[in-house]
């Protein structure tokens, strides 16, 4: 990316690991037999006719497919190195689950009329092919809620891509740097109601412990507190907690030792 990002793409690592010659091609086509083009590749469209619109394919293909992704997927994570900021780029992020284990998450949202229109003429899909794989994702109101960042993607690339830079500079690099540094962002502050459900969600995955808010402050009880710098929330200087890395997202979490059962 120009910005300087290491970007891991769910789209292309999925074609790499169904590529011709792979076990995960294999796989697919083991499962649903009619998809293996001429050439000896995985005819994408066939395949996409097959699985949208049907849960049961879908989750199958699913079954075969993110596993390996998830895996590639660290592998080149690991291999960016500690100072890099990486993006990983999930389209069913929402749809699995997986929001609550990245430190952020950033949202491009549209119109559904945009996003067919761009369907159709960048992918070479039918309208109701379009509006088959749109019905096969969240709906609006499920990917805004796990959204940390919200970029509207309605105008041109120009006012995109400028949108990206201010969000890029303004919070994703000082993010990351107070990540590294293990610095608080905001110390004492507390999160915004908006941000609770996000936040406790994130804990809940990093520490595997539900966390209680009141006025903004969350509680949580656990034995690996140490686990909270890394995710994000550092040390609080005057040793009152943990606070957020975040320059967009203040916290404050208060640890207890869990008892002896």
């Amino acid at each position: 990316m120009t910005l300087g990002a290491t970007l891991v793409d769910s789209d292309l690592v999925a074609r790499e690991v169904v590529a011709p010659g792979t076990e995960g091609l294999d796989a697919v086509v083991a499962a649903f037999p009619g998809v293996l083009g001429a050439d000896g590749a995985l005819d994408r469209v066939a395949l996409g006719d097959r699985v949208f619109g049907d849960d049961g394919a879908r989750r199958r293909l699913e079954a075969i497919v993110h596993p390996r992704v998830r895996a590639r997927s660290i592998e080149l994570v690991a291999a960016a190195g500690a100072d890099a900021i990486v993006v990983n780029d999930v389209p069913l992020l929402v749809e699995v689950g997986l929001a609550p284990s990245y430190h952020i998450v950033i949202v491009v949202d549209a119109a559904e009329a945009t996003r067919v229109g761009r369907l159709v003429r960048d992918r070479g899909m039918t309208e109701d092919q379009a509006h088959a794989r749109i019905r096969a994702q969240a709906d609006p109101a499920r990917r805004r809620a796990a959204a940390d960042v919200l970029l509207d993607n309605d105008a041109d690339l120009d006012t995109l891509h400028a949108r990206v830079d201010d969000l890029w500079l303004g919070r994703l690099v000082p993010y990351g740097e107070n990540v590294r540094q293990q610095r608080v962002a905001h110390p004492g502050a507390p999160a915004d109601p908006a941000d609770y459900a996000r936040i406790e969600a994130r804990l809940g995955y990093v520490l595997g412990a539900d966390a209680r808010v009141a006025d903004g402050v969350f509680e949580v009880t656990t034995d690996r507190p140490d686990l909270l710098g890394p995710a994000g929330f550092p040390p609080l200087p005057d040793g009152g907690g943990h606070g957020s890395a975040d320059p967009g997202r203040p916290a404050h979490i208060v640890t207890g030792a869990r008892r002896p059962a």
